[in-house]
């Protein structure tokens, strides 16, 4: 859906702001973390004015599931660090998993997020 596009890539170009350098090219590939910079709070704050701007019910959406270092204390997130060269699992905590526009997009013809 075309249409589904057009809004969501309006609505996050405008939270992403203007780049310092170029153009921002905003693709269904796009990840708010790794692609756009942006924090997991910052995220996650986004993706709730976005359901409810355009009516997804987000009912299955945790922003810890692509983000689980998002809930780590200091200490908790040092040793992780720290422990993330010979742990896939420390990797994976620090890294997360993607969130892409895509993902939103097919939300939003689907009416709800599904995890």
């Amino acid at each position: 859906m075309a249409d589904a596009w057009k809004r969501l890539d309006a609505f996050v170009a405008a939270d992403a702001g203007k780049p310092l350098v170029g153009r921002l090219e905003l693709t269904r590939d796009t990840d708010l973390y790794h692609d756009l910079d942006m924090e997991p709070d910052h995220i996650e704050t986004l993706v709730r004015r976005w359901a409810e701007k355009f009516g997804v019910d987000l009912s299955a959406f945790d922003i810890h599931y692509y983000y689980p270092s998002a809930k780590l204390g200091i200490g908790a997130f040092l040793a992780t660090v720290v422990e993330s060269p010979l742990s896939p699992s420390a990797r994976e905590m620090l890294g997360g998993r993607s969130l892409t526009l895509g993902m939103m997009e097919e939300a939003m013809e689907r009416g709800r997020w599904e995890a």
